[in-house]
């Protein structure tokens, strides 16, 4: 179908597949589920962020009416109480120490909450604390107190397997990363200019609306959990080895998700509850406190140091990037989002001569792991800030600046990978104009902008759909990617609908079941209306294939004279049948179904730095101006510019809300959001001392632009998005604040005492 073809579906802001749903209170989640017989679980943690279990005793807990059953070390009867997503770092409960204030040490299952929280209390602890390094810088240090003395098995994560390098065994290094091109020393002999700076990057936490919960059910030997997870098939992969059972002994139902945003990929309590419901015999659920979710997962806090050589006229020669991501007591994704962040380190620019290293560091404080943008936004903090101090320094204007240096659309990132596939330029120009860049500024105000580029789609991406056409010509969507409010259920109905020329309201989308629906890698990396709009579009091509075959032999023609309208299959004029027509003739009665499958798979290439191309490049850029109070440090966002290459939007009204909505997460580790420690307690695990980002922070003109060049390689064109607009907020905003005020910022997030502070020291 050509650019300039008239969408039936596709490009129009259709009501939302769950809406009415959502907005009525009539959506199940898994906090509303309830079965007969379940028992509910709450789990003792660590108030130590690092100390040996001396003793745990919970006879008195266990005798307590209403208690089912306590798990500790002493009663985990034999089973294998390790898990991980890179590696199998973590237990269940604590085995020999605790690793973070707030690790599980015992859960008590009981008849209800209020009887598993009471018997919580009656659990006798002892500990000897241990020396903790609660921050990167203490956890590198020449011989800091280990977290981990042995190292972890390593796992498979979506094809690769991370490992503990043997030149840090014994450190709290666990993975590290490195690319180079060229020849840095060299390219830095050749700069006129050398800029060396280093960045840092707070711990800060997903806060999705559902915290994690999951019901488990183990009956004649399998297993079966309701689960808020957006990496269905990763967690039953994770539970059959846990059981050491067949994945087809391993089933996870996935009820209406409230909010994940890369907090609740592959696992985190469901080892726990499956434990729990084996050793118990009946169902048990986990409901987590909001509380509880800040104490299972976060992300990375990093610090960024990065060097660049440029010369005078401009050009960037060389640049070297070393990159540290603190990923708490266990390494979670920690390895993946490190490789991640080393990868996208350089930024969009045509630098020559590149040195990346990135290291995983292990640090007595809660686990970090995926987080939209998966280090993406740790090293576009460092290099956009740093374009526009150099620039500064050079006397050059920001915009031409980056111009001189932003690599071309067709041009090489890093061999063996996906050529640019967007103009960066005019994203960056097209952003300036709209921001009313060259204006003349009031005292106080500033402005600033970024251009950021990530590679999207992920690695090693595996997934598949599946369509089914009723005998009354409806249609059923089975999609493995989990709707997490991000509209994708919506979107690849759009999909589904244009491709088989039906109606919208045709085509439903079943219930994500793995005994069901077929395998997606998971949903994460903007990958969903690429990576499986793709399955659904070769889905859909069958099925049209079968419909063709079969209308081709009741219409008595060739197949190739077959085409599709309204529902119908046509061969010139007069000659059509509804496809409630073809399968009832098909089939002989008012019965039958045509099912059809499309899958994708990542080419792998030794060529390429990671292992497989680009899928595609989510490239977007920011701009912002904001006011700054020099008696308070107030920093006020008065306007933002958010552009993103969408390539095409399937539906813009959701286009534009992802857009905004990320926007929104990053004014939030931006300007406020940051969990805080003293001597490794968390301080802040609540909305009460945690701020989030409310209405009142939103900038009075925040405007969203949408390229639409049809220049992804997704259905009609499409790209991801969703992620690519929190990259460029923090440096927009820290460009805008040197540029109102004279003061450059490192790190984040710029709260008032830390910017009065700032102000006062460069004053």
């Amino acid at each position: 179908m050509s650019k300039a073809a008239k969408y039936q579906v596709i490009g129009k802001s259709r009501q939302r597949v769950d809406g009415v749903v959502k907005a009525t209170g009539k959506a199940v989640y898994a906090m509303d589920l309830e079965l007969p017989g379940m028992l509910h679980a709450k789990v003792l943690r660590s108030p130590f962020p690092h100390a040996r279990l001396v003793r745990i005793d919970a006879g008195k807990a266990a005798a307590l009416p209403g208690v089912v059953t306590v798990l500790t070390r002493e009663t985990l009867d034999g089973m294998n109480p390790y898990f991980g997503s890179a590696y199998k770092d973590q237990t269940i409960v604590a085995l020999d120490k605790v690793r973070y204030d707030g690790d599980p040490v015992a859960a008590v299952v009981a008849d209800d909450e209020a009887t598993a929280t009471e018997a919580l209390a009656l659990i006798e602890t002892e500990y000897r604390e241990l020396p903790a390094v609660t921050d990167i810088a203490d956890a590198i240090a020449p011989d800091a107190p280990l977290v981990h003395e042995q190292v972890a098995e390593a796992d498979e994560l979506h094809g690769h397997a991370y490992r503990v390098p043997e030149a840090f065994r014994g450190t709290n290094i666990c993975y590290a990363y490195d690319y180079a091109r060229g020849d840095v020393d060299k390219g830095f002999a050749e700069a006129d200019e050398i800029f060396e700076d280093t960045f840092t990057f707070p711990q800060i936490q997903h806060y999705p609306l559902e915290p994690h919960i999951t019901i488990a059910r183990v009956e004649d030997g399998h297993v079966t959990l309701w689960a808020s997870t957006q990496d269905p098939f990763t967690l039953q992969r994770h539970i059959a080895e846990f059981f050491s059972i067949a994945i087809n002994k391993v089933r996870v139902i996935v009820p209406h998700v409230g909010g994940a945003y890369g907090g609740k990929l592959s696992v985190k309590n469901e080892p726990l509850a499956a434990a729990l419901a084996w050793k118990t015999g009946r169902p048990v659920k986990i409901t987590h406190t909001s509380e509880e979710t800040f104490r299972t997962i976060t992300r990375h806090p990093a610090r960024f140091r990065i060097k660049t050589g440029v010369t005078r006229d401009g050009r960037l020669v060389a640049r070297e990037c070393e990159v540290h991501m603190g990923t708490g007591a266990y390494a979670d994704y920690g390895p993946r989002v490190s490789q991640k962040a080393g990868y996208r380190a350089p930024g969009p620019y045509r630098i020559p001569n590149v040195k990346v290293d990135a290291y995983t560091v292990y640090t007595n404080a809660v686990p970090a792991g995926a987080f939209r943008g998966f280090g993406t936004l740790q090293v576009t903090w460092a290099y956009e800030s740093q374009m526009d101090m150099i620039a500064r320094k050079l006397g050059f204007d920001p915009v031409e600046f980056r111009v001189r240096n932003l690599l071309k659309k067709g041009e090489v990132y890093t061999r063996g990978d996906t050529l640019v596939d967007c103009d960066l330029e005019a994203g960056l120009r097209r952003t300036a104009k709209a921001l009313g860049w060259g204006k003349k500024r009031r005292t106080n105000r500033g402005m600033g902008l970024s251009c950021c580029m990530k590679d999207g789609g992920g690695t090693y991406k595996v997934a598949s759909a599946a369509i089914k056409l009723n005998s009354d010509g409806s249609a059923v969507l089975f999609t493995g990617t989990v709707e997490i409010g991000q509209g994708c259920r919506t979107a690849l109905a759009q999909v589904a609908a244009e491709e088989l020329a039906l109606p919208y309201e045709a085509v439903t989308v079943a219930q994500l079941d793995t005994d069901s629906t077929p395998y997606d890698a998971a949903t994460n990396a903007s990958s969903s209306m690429v990576i499986m709009g793709l399955c659904v579009e070769r889905a859909a091509a069958e099925l049209k294939r079968q419909l063709r075959r079969a209308g081709a032999r009741l219409l008595k023609c060739k197949a190739d004279k077959i085409t599709f309208k309204d529902g119908q299959v046509r061969a010139g004029k007069g000659k059509r049948l509804s496809y409630e027509q073809v399968l009832n003739l098909t089939f002989g009665a008012k019965g039958g179904e045509l099912l059809a499958k499309g899958t994708y798979q990542d080419v792998h290439s030794k060529k390429a730095v990671l292992g497989s191309p680009t899928t595609f490049w989510e490239t977007s850029w920011g701009g912002a101006e904001v006011e700054v109070d020099p008696d308070t440090g107030v920093v006020k966002l008065l306007q933002y510019v958010s552009t993103a290459d969408v390539g095409k939007a399937i539906h813009p009204l959701q286009c534009e809300g992802q857009d905004e909505g990320a926007v929104m997460f990053a004014i939030g580790h931006s300007l406020m959001e940051e969990m805080q420690y003293d001597n490794g307690r968390l301080l802040n695990p609540n909305l009460i001392d945690y701020r989030l980002p409310s209405f009142n922070d939103v900038p009075g003109n925040f405007k969203t632009i949408m390229v639409e060049d049809g220049n992804g390689p997704g259905p009609y064109g499409a790209k991801g998005l969703g992620e690519g607009g929190l990259m460029p907020v923090a440096p927009a905003i820290g460009n805008a604040i040197e540029d109102a005020v004279g003061v450059r910022v490192r790190e984040l997030p710029v709260t008032p005492e830390r910017m009065w502070r700032a102000m006062r020291q460069n004053g």
